[in-house]
């Protein structure tokens, strides 16, 4: 800095020098020569000045502390307590509780259809009549047979002697024949008249009187329309926490509000076409808001149970000997045993073996080992809708307070 502050100088000193003038003066061109490198010195000055503060002081690093030799980098979370609870909410068809297609089984001439579709009908009301004369008349006919029979059987009774008992045993025989042809003839004719099994609702009527119909075709439908049932396909994982006469709530965009109901009927077994249990709720239905064929949303909550220590199923660890967990000691893993309880969807309730505020690996814990050394690249809680809610960075993980339920949702 300072050889390049003497160059200026000099070369300012030459230049006054030379153009002094002997009465002391200086001339116009020397002036114009001097400013110049006036400006020029004070911006060596300056650039000079600024590079040397801008020159910054390089502060010490503080290095991380490095993790042990061999650590697995896991995730952890404390594990609280909480009621063991599933609330399934499932799609749903509406239907009435009782749905029957009626129909003639033999068939024949439609002589009366006494029934309007829509119209509510009794129970054992008659629907229609389907060629009940032709069936009326072959009852008398099978009844003037039997009387025919009765009368010869009296008379070879009355000549027991004179006859052989061969043809007394005819005639007893033939009488036996008669009666169940008319006992054949009264059912014929009892089915000729088509009545409706229970109360109800007449949906839909497919006959017109003079119609001649084959056997076993339907001519209406009824409905019992209160209540109702909600037939839901519920999966096997929820299929086993529900019960007949849990509590439901039924909603239907056509009411605009929920109505209750509960669990009537859970199937034994799975449709093979869904691999899905059917469930029916049954809602009362007594202003016929609800129509079958409409969509409803049901959502069914089981009991909630006491306060258990509920885990999602990946954290458990499976082995030959039992199932478990790896807790953190000193950022070290511990296996601790534990006994599973019941299985609420994707939670496992521990029945013994863990407490509260224990602290357990969830992630990386497939491979570890008892005492194997841990590094924690996060820890949270234990857990919020069956998910694991970590801490922000610096802040201490603790167990949170107890839940009302494990509530887990379709």
């Amino acid at each position: 800095m300072m050889s390049l502050i003497s160059i200026v100088a000099r070369s300012l000193g030459g230049a006054t020098t030379a153009s002094r003038v002997p009465n002391g003066g200086l001339p116009l061109g020397a002036l114009a020569f001097r400013w110049p490198n006036i400006a020029l010195l004070g911006c060596c000055l300056l650039a000079c000045g600024g590079s040397a503060e801008a020159e910054p002081t390089e502060e010490p690093r503080v290095q991380a502390e490095p993790p042990a030799p061999g650590a697995t980098r896991v995730e952890a979370a404390v594990v609280s307590a909480s009621a063991t609870a599933l609330r399934v909410v499932l799609p749903g068809e509406v239907a009435g509780s009782r749905d029957a297609l009626l129909a003639a089984s033999l068939g024949g001439f439609v002589e009366a259809v006494l029934v309007e579709e829509g119209e509510d009908v009794r129970a054992n009301q008659v629907i229609a009549r389907v060629d009940s004369a032709t069936q009326g008349a072959r009852l008398g006919q099978m009844r003037v047979e039997l009387d025919a029979a009765q009368h010869e059987l009296e008379r070879a009774e009355r000549l027991v002697g004179s006859i052989s008992e061969q043809s007394i045993d005819a005639a007893r025989t033939r009488v036996a024949a008669a009666r169940a042809a008319v006992r054949t003839a009264q059912v014929m004719a009892g089915r000729a008249t088509v009545r409706a099994p229970f109360a109800g609702t007449i949906a839909t009527l497919n006959v017109e009187r003079g119609e001649v119909m084959a056997p076993g075709q339907p001519l209406a439908r009824l409905i019992q329309l209160d209540p109702v049932l909600v037939t839901l396909a519920v999966p096997d994982r929820d299929v086993v926490a529900l019960r007949p006469g849990l509590p439901a709530v039924v909603r239907a965009p056509a009411l605009g509000e929920a109505v209750a109901g509960h669990v009537r009927r859970i199937s034994p077994a799975a449709r093979v076409e869904t691999r899905a249990f059917e469930v029916e709720i049954e809602v009362a239905n007594a202003n016929r808001r609800l129509l079958p064929g409409m969509i409803a949303n049901v959502e069914i909550e089981t009991d909630a149970g006491e306060q258990q220590v509920v885990i999602p199923q990946y954290m458990l660890v499976t082995r030959v000997d039992g199932n478990g967990v790896f807790r953190i000691d000193n950022d070290v893993a511990r296996w601790q045993p534990v006994e599973v309880g019941s299985v609420v969807r994707d939670q496992v309730v521990i029945a013994s073996g863990l407490e509260a505020g224990t602290e357990i690996v969830v992630t990386g814990h497939r491979e570890l080992q008892d005492g194997d050394a841990l590094l924690v690249a996060r820890r949270g809680r234990c857990c919020t809708a069956g998910r694991v809610v970590y801490t922000a960075p610096g802040e201490v993980a603790q167990a949170p307070a107890p839940a009302p339920a494990a509530e887990v949702a379709e």
